[in-house]
């Protein structure tokens, strides 16, 4: 069994649901003292007139992969520990459509009902041009996320709580996610679930969340500031999509796409490497 071929039988389901085919910061500012989880530091930055938050992750080691005694876990979830060294910043919210029309020149979402909805119909390829432009507009460094750096991050890095949750922010998928079994078949504006122990959103739900890693099995041995193979043919998928069950919404859960493919269900979020 292979996860790509499921996720392109998903979008192959419904033609509707599937495409084939940045100088200095304007702004930025530090918070303190957000609104949102006590404690959370996030910078606001300004990119062609849009701002957005991007949250500390301290460095940390977790248990990456399934919860333990988790039976709805594929084979591809092996539980190991992980250590990342260094500190970033990761988006609070999925790239809007709002923000990646600024830096991009124009919107390819197939949802347009609202600048805040996550941007989607966008290639991993897309995303990395996007980090690309955000980066020369902005003077800092933008990329996706590695693999472990999303899951750290999705259950809740340096201030997760102690015992870890099927989701990015709790064990109740109505609470912190737009899936299938509530979504209404759309995307829904970003940060309108709650968030996880780090003020991060929809990390599960809205829309799948591309990574910097190809794809490929990892083992259980404990591994440092891990990027995944060098070479591949899918880059990794994460976090699941309005159009998806609870399973696939598991902060553990593992697809893969074509780095070229489109689709309704596609997104991202960025981190900013320190």
């Amino acid at each position: 069994m292979k996860k790509c071929f499921k996720l392109m039988a998903l979008l192959a389901m419904g033609a509707a649901l599937a495409m084939t085919a940045c100088g200095k910061d304007d702004d930025k500012g530090k918070d303190d003292n957000p609104t949102g989880p006590a404690g959370v530091v996030k910078e606001t930055f300004t990119a062609g007139g849009v701002s957005f938050d991007m949250v500390l992750v301290k460095a940390g080691t977790f248990t990456m992969g399934a919860l333990e005694g988790d039976e709805e876990a594929d084979g591809d979830e092996t539980r190991h520990t992980v250590t990342l060294t260094r500190d970033y910043y990761i988006g609070a919210t999925e790239v809007t459509q709002e923000l990646y029309a600024a830096v991009m020149g124009s919107n390819p979402s197939g949802f347009t009902e609202g600048e805040n909805l996550p941007v989607e119909t966008v290639s991993h390829n897309d995303a990395v041009a996007f980090c690309g432009k955000l980066s020369e507009m902005t003077g800092k460094t933008f990329a996706l996320p590695t693999e472990a750096q999303w899951e750290y991050a999705a259950r809740g890095g340096h201030k997760a709580p102690a015992t870890a949750t099927l989701y990015a922010g709790g064990d109740d998928i109505e609470a912190v996610a737009w899936y299938g079994g509530n979504s209404d078949s759309k995307t829904h504006a970003v940060g309108t679930k709650a968030p996880n122990a780090l003020g991060l959103y929809d990390m599960s739900g809205n829309v799948w969340e591309w990574c910097a890693d190809w794809y490929g099995d990892y083992s259980a041995d404990a591994v440092t500031d891990p990027a995944g193979p060098s070479t591949g043919s899918n880059r990794v998928l994460r976090g699941g999509s309005w159009f998806n069950s609870a399973r696939i919404c598991r902060a553990s859960f593992r697809d893969y796409y074509y780095p070229i493919n489109r689709s309704y269900i596609l997104g991202f979020r960025v981190v900013l490497v320190l």
